[in-house]
């Protein structure tokens, strides 16, 4: 999750400034470190008792899954044998296309959950980020974890000592999710809870957590386990990590010894790939991508990593935010450029979000937005090609020429600031997508391709279809129905 944003959650607090001095015409740029409030506080730096579990100490091996039923829908339940993207129980390939509902176990009634799940669904919706307990730096109504009507998690705060009302009602909504076809991002224990709502006296408290959790929800065919939450380890020694790193650890093998094998990653602080933390790079099953800037930078990053896992874009800009108040503020550009990037950069499934993840009043009447209707066209096309196939075009094999000036890490740049073309396509030449941020005309290796491909410029705005003729030079063809200038070449075969 973001920094408290431009309300409760999102508040931004400067641990330090650096002054970067870069030599030539761009003179120089400030970098700030920004932290959630959240995160700089008891539950990052509390001492937990009891042993960690040597890193050493692999995950314990779970006890494989039940058959899929015939007529279930489509969840998450592994990684690929390539480790470049999920399946589903079916052994198919599933693209993430999510949403960031972070507060819904604690701010929403049954009937309002059930509306939300379904016009996600309506929506093409299947997946969403959610925390399983509560504080108010995710959301929530206060720090104790209480629902908007006065559900608690715990019994006098005791982790283990659980509340039945309130997990009647989170498993309740978890079917719901389930119901529509929707993956849940579950975090048991994240960055704000953890000193808060969730207090443990032990490690091996932690770990009897993970146990009852997986227990509890092992009938339900849609999780996919996440922790973290703008999580900044305070550990002297990153590999070693912290009490709060053995604590999220020890929760995740309780988990695996109950015999779930689920997929599992970490959300760190924003600008992060979660391997990039030492500590939780021999842990995770994926990588959660978080970034504001240029969302291709930093997933092309995590795409070179070895060993490959999925990456997936799990934050960038919400629409309705703006978290660095020097730039262009957020738009349904922003919001495009930023799902375009990642899915032309090997990314295997991305998240949107908006200002309603803490559900402001009056959000029933803003679940369809312009911006939305565009990323639910732009899902659907994806949807239809052989996207798991699809390879970045890192090495300009493809797009030789035209493609403007990619991001580097010592870069400061807004998504609407940059203007790099990115692309990808299949090792047999027999499928391509390029998206042009702006207007251009790019060169192209038709050799790069099989014989006979098609091209096609799609609209991402309307999703409007213009076919063209193939050919080693392409022009944006003028503005888009927006009223941009950013398009979608699709080469097919």
């Amino acid at each position: 999750m973001a920094p408290r944003r431009a309300t409760q959650r999102r508040r931004w607090w400067i641990l330090g400034l650096a002054v970067v001095l870069v030599v030539g015409a761009s003179g120089a740029w400030v970098l700030w470190r920004h932290f959630h409030q959240g995160q700089f506080n008891q539950g990052q730096r509390m001492s937990i008792p009891g042993t960690a579990v040597s890193s050493l100490v692999p995950w314990p091996t779970p006890v494989p899954g039940s058959e899929a039923r015939p007529d279930a829908l489509p969840f998450v339940t592994s990684v690929s044998p390539s480790r470049r993207y999920f399946l589903d129980q079916y052994g198919s390939p599933i693209l993430l296309q999510g949403d960031s509902p972070w507060a819904l176990m604690t701010r929403l009634s049954p009937q309002q959950a059930q509306l939300w799940f379904e016009d996600r669904r309506r929506q093409g919706f299947n997946a969403a980020i959610v925390s399983l307990i509560g504080a108010t730096g995710n959301g929530a109504p206060s720090d104790d974890g209480a629902t908007f009507d006065g559900l608690l998690p715990f019994v006098n705060g005791d982790i283990l000592e659980w509340q039945e009302p309130y997990w009647e009602r989170v498993t309740a909504f978890l079917r719901m999710a389930a119901d529509h076809g929707i993956t849940v991002m579950l975090y048991p224990i994240d960055g704000w809870t953890i000193g808060h709502s969730f207090v443990p006296k032990s490690i091996e408290q932690c770990h009897r957590y993970g146990v009852k959790v997986a227990q509890r929800f092992r009938d339900l065919p849609n999780i996919v386990w996440m922790s973290g939450g703008d999580y900044v380890s305070t550990g002297e020694d990153p590999a070693r990590g912290s009490d709060v790193d053995h604590c999220i650890d020890s929760m995740m093998r309780g988990v695996r010894e109950a015999g779930d094998g689920r997929p599992f990653s970490m959300q760190l602080d924003p600008q992060s790939i979660s391997t990039q933390n030492p500590y939780w790079a021999r842990r995770v099953d994926w990588n959660f991508v978080y970034t504001y800037p240029p969302t291709y930078e930093m997933l092309l990053d995590a795409y070179r990593r070895q060993p490959a896992i999925p990456a997936i874009l799990g934050e960038a800009n919400y629409e309705g935010e703006n978290n660095h108040p020097e730039t262009p503020p957020t738009t349904d550009e922003t919001l495009r450029r930023q799902v375009l990037w990642a899915l032309t950069s090997g990314a295997a499934g991305e998240f949107v979000g908006s200002d309603d993840w803490e559900f402001h009043d009056g959000w029933e009447q803003r679940l369809s937005t312009r911006a939305l209707t565009q990323i639910t066209q732009l899902r659907t096309l994806f949807s239809t090609l052989e996207w798991w196939q699809l390879v970045p075009d890192t090495a300009n094999e493809l797009v030789t020429a035209g493609r403007g000036t990619e991001l580097t890490t010592d870069e400061a740049k807004d998504v609407l600031e940059n203007d790099y073309v990115t692309a990808a396509r299949t090792p047999d030449g027999n499928l391509a997508v390029i998206y042009l941020p702006t207007q251009r005309t790019i060169s192209v290796n038709t050799s790069a391709m099989a014989a006979g491909t098609r091209a096609a410029w799609i609209d991402p705005t309307s999703g409007g279809r213009q076919p063209v003729p193939m050919s080693a030079t392409f022009t944006t063809p003028g503005t888009n129905a927006e009223g941009s200038n950013d398009w979608l070449l699709v080469l097919t075969s």
